[in-house]
């Protein structure tokens, strides 16, 4: 993240927000890089270097709430999605940015979406990695529901592992394991299966203070900065994340975006073959529902973190897809 600017604002909730920009090429647009759990804005840091400057677009690569060098409120309040969007466009406001291109993975694909949803004025194209366009949500969110729902569809739980995030005991077992759940998000993603899709999975991996391998691309350098960003910030901010959607946080504010529901903007999905959690079929929902009239779908054989196991492949993808529409 070198050949960024670091930034700080705190803006009008009083949270400090820490971010990176390098300018765009004029006329070429700028996209905001919002990054999920259990990461910071260095998740970027190749897809920066090796492929967005290099192709002359700009970047603003955000450490999202509750983590990295942003602030970290224990109140699952201040996680809702419509709160969140706001703090972004505050932070164009700072840089005199117009419109973007969000660009998100994981959680960040989410709020990336709802960026768009809540404020459309602001965004030019959009990008999701790993997790497929959600709708704003019509209904509260029911985790026992959604599970068995999701159960029946696939065969699987996929969200098992939320009952440990949005628990009371879910942040100290994860604060007292950081290690092991380094290896268990890195390791093969078919072990995801037994980990993070079975019940009580990934809390009896991580009581036991289990590791496993882990694939290439996690290398000791990332394994120490991941333990020593963990330890120190703790993970009960990053799971409210988890427990704002539980609590049904912003969903009165999301039942509003009818109108903004359908996204009149490019939308690039690069979906992971391999990815238990953020299957690619999912975006055959919304696609059916006429929610994404221009959507461009690209498939990158792996897991969770494509754009670390694949970084050429995703790079490749994104600014083709840049280069032709925009």
């Amino acid at each position: 993240m070198n050949s960024l600017t670091k930034k700080t604002l705190k803006n009008s909730r009083s949270l400090t927000y820490t971010y990176y920009v390098s300018p765009a090429k004029s006329p070429l647009p700028t996209v905001l890089l919002i990054h999920g759990c259990p990461d910071s804005a260095s998740l970027w840091a190749d897809l920066i270097t090796t492929h967005l400057q290099p192709g002359g677009y700009g970047v603003v690569a955000v450490d999202d709430l509750g983590y990295a060098g942003s602030s970290k409120p224990t109140d699952s309040a201040s996680y809702a999605m419509n709160l969140m969007t706001n703090d972004l466009c505050e932070i164009l406001d700072a840089e005199n940015l117009d419109q973007i291109i969000p660009l998100g993975h994981d959680w960040g694909s989410i709020l990336a979406a709802r960026l768009y949803n809540f404020h459309p004025e602001r965004v030019k194209g959009l990008v999701t990695l790993n997790v497929a366009y959600v709708p704003p949500r019509r209904q509260p969110f029911h985790l026992d529901e959604m599970n068995a729902m999701v159960t029946q569809r696939i065969g699987y739980g996929s969200f098992w592992y939320w009952y440990l995030f949005t628990s009371e005991e879910g942040p100290k077992i994860l604060d007292a394991h950081v290690e092991s759940f380094f290896t268990a998000l890195h390791g093969d993603p078919a072990t995801w299966m037994d980990i993070f899709c079975e019940k009580d999975g990934l809390k009896n991996y991580l009581l036991e203070d289990r590791k496993q391998d882990v694939l290439q691309y996690a290398t000791s350098e990332m394994r120490e900065a991941f333990v020593k960003r963990m330890t120190e910030d703790g993970f009960t901010a990053p799971l409210l994340w988890y427990k704002a959607m539980l609590e049904n946080r912003g969903v009165e504010a999301e039942k509003l975006l009818h109108e903004t529901s359908v996204v009149k903007v490019p939308l690039l999905f690069i979906a992971a073959t391999k990815d238990l959690l953020g299957l690619p079929a999912a975006i055959q929902g919304p696609a059916q529902m006429g929610l994404l009239p221009d959507l461009t779908i690209n498939e990158i054989d792996a897991g969770h973190w494509s754009m670390l196991a694949k970084p050429q492949e995703v790079g490749e993808s994104l600014t083709k897809w840049l280069k032709s529409k925009f």
